[in-house]
């Protein structure tokens, strides 16, 4: 068999779908190519990919990258999808985004139908409007197995993927080729600490103040909660390019901060919060805002937590006030009430959410006065807001201690092994 047939296996439609031997698929420049990449292990206690998952999703970015090097250009776009059944399901994005990093891409996350072709936004609608609609070139789609098996079904393939395995179907001319490979991948159950240590002065002084809960009003205030806000991870430096995504400095805070997000909050925190990656921002609709639910990501994988995603879009900051330290409105979350809670968020909405909480709904325009500016380079400062049994509220700031000039400007190496 030659070099080709060795890595490309051809089916007539309707065939099953047996495994390759080899790892890395020679992506036809000719072709459509769909990469299929299954959602990795899940922790069931969680939304989260459980820590082996995540270190197999660290490791299968590094060979995907190996599979598309040197043709960049080709890759049309990355996708994750998760079905409405479970919307809040953090895995299928978990489990691609590292390869999107690498290539320095944006990805598109997307809440899809289950049905066939002719189900609006299904997956094989979305396979089959690339295949009409779309140029030629690489497409990786990442979502849960099941969904991959039924996708491959309304195209004429037939099987289903085992763990460590990867999908690919190329379209050229008319005809349709499937092909299962093995990534050869044995991640292991440790976390990826990679022993960041504080070092740096906190970007901004020192600022405490309280604020004591109005005599009247229409909103119920949530009593005896603790709320840190950090900024998400390092986003690209140019401020009029935008992905959704981090960049390589950015992934070293999300994976290696843990332990000193751990020690800044006492290692109480029993809510993560965060903003939808469904979310979209300025950049089209190849581009979801995953930035703020990646940053927590890694610490709900570590800690083995639920993350909480936000109902409402990333930049209704009057609503993320509300929904934080209130009991009666309608994104109002039970959960903050008496509890210790990290969100992660954009920075600019932040900063609104929390001055529309002291000067609105606290009613001290003042006090909202000394509320600090976040700078447009400081990824590191942490604001902790903490309400008394009575609902006064303490603002107060420290950092991770992180310059983002001191983390490496090249993503950690997690090779496949």
């Amino acid at each position: 068999m030659n070099s080709l047939r060795r890595f490309l296996v051809f089916f007539m439609l309707g065939m099953p779908l047996p495994a390759s031997a080899g790892r890395m698929p020679p992506l036809n420049g000719n072709a459509w190519n769909i990469v299929f990449v299954q959602s990795l292990e899940a922790d069931p206690a969680t939304n989260s990919l459980s820590v082996r998952g995540f270190n197999h999703a660290l490791r299968l970015g590094q060979l995907l990258k190996t599979v598309t090097s040197g043709k960049t250009g080709d890759i049309r776009r990355i996708y994750s999808l998760d079905p409405e059944s479970s919307p809040r399901d953090m895995a299928s994005t978990q489990s691609i985004e590292p390869y999107a990093l690498l290539e320095d891409l944006g990805m598109s996350h997307r809440i899809v139908k289950e049905g066939g072709i002719d189900t609006y936004d299904s997956p094989a609608y979305i396979v089959d409007d690339i295949l009409k609609n779309q140029p030629r070139g690489d497409y990786f789609i990442a979502m849960p197995g099941p969904m991959i098996e039924t996708t491959i079904e309304a195209f004429g393939g037939h099987g289903a993927l085992a763990r460590g395995q990867y999908l690919v179907m190329s379209v050229e001319r008319g005809g349709t080729a499937f092909a299962v490979y093995e990534d050869g991948i044995e991640p292991d159950d440790r976390y990826p600490d990679l022993h960041l240590r504080s070092a740096s002065q906190c970007p901004e002084k020192p600022v405490s103040f309280t604020v004591r809960r109005p005599a009247s009003s229409k909103f119920e205030f949530d009593r005896n909660q603790t709320v840190y806000f950090i900024r998400h991870a390092e986003a690209h430096p140019n401020s009029g390019f935008e992905n959704g995504n981090f960049v390589c400095q950015g992934e070293w805070r999300a994976i290696g901060a843990n332990e000193i997000l751990f020690r800044r909050t006492g290692g109480k925190v029993e809510n993560l919060f965060s903003s939808s990656p469904a979310d979209l921002m300025g950049c089209d609709s190849n581009c979801s805002y995953v930035r703020p639910s990646l940053t927590l990501s890694p610490y709900a994988i570590q800690h083995r937590k639920k993350l909480m995603l936000a109902p409402f879009q990333w930049n209704d900051a009057p609503t993320l006030a509300a929904s934080l330290f209130t009991r009666n409105t309608v994104y109002s979350e039970k959960a903050f009430d008496h509890a210790v809670t990290l969100v992660a968020w954009e920075h600019r909405n932040i900063e609104s959410a929390v001055r529309y909480l002291i000067h609105t709904l606290y009613r001290d325009p003042e006090a909202a006065k000394g509320i600090p500016e976040w700078a447009f380079d400081d990824y590191d400062t942490i604001w902790k807001l903490e309400t008394d049994g009575r609902g006064n509220i303490t603002f107060s700031n420290s950092c991770e201690g992180l310059e983002s000039d001191s983390l490496p400007s090249t993503c950690p190496a997690f090779p496949p092994r």
